[in-house]
């Protein structure tokens, strides 16, 4: 009796498997650490690649630990495109790329001009300490990153090269496009010092000669001494506006617009649809810089 049973049991087994359709096409993966960089590669790649992202909504990249599905997910992609500084890539992602030499990794960030605490000079390679992380956030960073992962695309797939260089193409005229509307919004705005609780915009900042104030410390939240020179620099330039990310506790942010009078308002640099996002951080962050000439 049991023996029939085995054997009915490798039967349903066999034929669930015999069920699927062989001959069908796994389309190729390509994994990213973040929405914003499934959207750079959707704009190249078209529908060629299935895009898999580690970092899901509402989690911070500077702290997200990927689970042993995602690190299965990685080792089945052909090509991982990384933001380049993020911690969890440093330390998660190093050891499954020495356990998974068939899966290409690509710095995204590599030849931009990153903003870094320190810069080594050894001569003939440099060493960057404190390394601002949030190079999605740059139009001309961007446009570096698109290129890594168009020569990476390409590189896979060459076959297909036309069509990746002409989506390619009609992004970065998107891109230069909205990058010329944004200096021109910032270069009329009154102010230039804008107040955040999570520094993600310093590219930004650096882009449009602005300046990012910044209420968390290295990732840490602020001391009491710290909470009260920023509220005093804050009353100093008349800042009435408290940036906030989804991802990130609201407690201090609100209790420093309450100390200056103002408000908290949030922001999404992480959205999926990384072309509105940027649109709607501008006009939020021209919005907030008018409101500082206002007594």
């Amino acid at each position: 009796m049991l023996r029939t049973k085995l054997l009915f049991i490798i039967l349903i087994v066999s034929l669930a498997a015999c069920s699927q359709k062989p001959g069908k096409e796994v389309m190729p993966t390509i994994t990213v650490s973040i929405l914003p960089q499934k959207y750079f590669t959707e704009r190249i790649a078209g529908e060629n690649f299935k895009i898999n992202v580690l970092v899901p909504r509402g989690s911070s990249p500077e702290t997200y630990e990927p689970t042993p599905r995602q690190m299965q997910d990685v080792a089945n992609s052909l090509l991982y495109f990384r933001i380049g500084y993020i911690e969890f890539e440093r330390t998660v992602l190093n050891n499954i790329r020495q356990q998974n030499s068939d899966v290409k990794f690509v710095n995204t960030s590599e030849g931009m001009d990153m903003i870094a605490a320190e810069i080594v000079d050894h001569g003939d390679h440099v060493h960057l300490y404190g390394v601002d992380p949030h190079t999605w956030m740059t139009i001309p960073g961007v446009k570096i990153q698109l290129e890594n992962m168009l020569a990476a695309i390409i590189e896979t797939d060459p076959g297909n090269e036309d069509y990746y260089l002409d989506n390619y193409n009609k992004f970065l005229e998107e891109l230069n496009s909205l990058h010329e509307n944004f200096k021109d919004k910032f270069s009329s705005s009154h102010g230039n010092t804008f107040l955040i609780f999570h520094p993600v915009l310093g590219y930004f900042a650096r882009d449009y000669q602005l300046t990012q104030l910044a209420i968390e410390q290295d990732g840490k939240s602020p001391s009491p001494a710290n909470m009260k020179q920023v509220i005093d620099l804050a009353g100093k330039e008349n800042i009435k506006t408290v940036f906030i990310q989804m991802e990130f506790e609201r407690d201090n942010a609100v209790a420093i617009a309450r100390e200056i009078g103002g408000e908290v308002v949030e922001i999404d640099p992480l959205g999926e649809n990384w072309m509105e996002s940027m649109k709607d951080i501008a006009d939020k962050l021209y919005e907030a810089l008018s409101k500082m000439q206002i007594q």
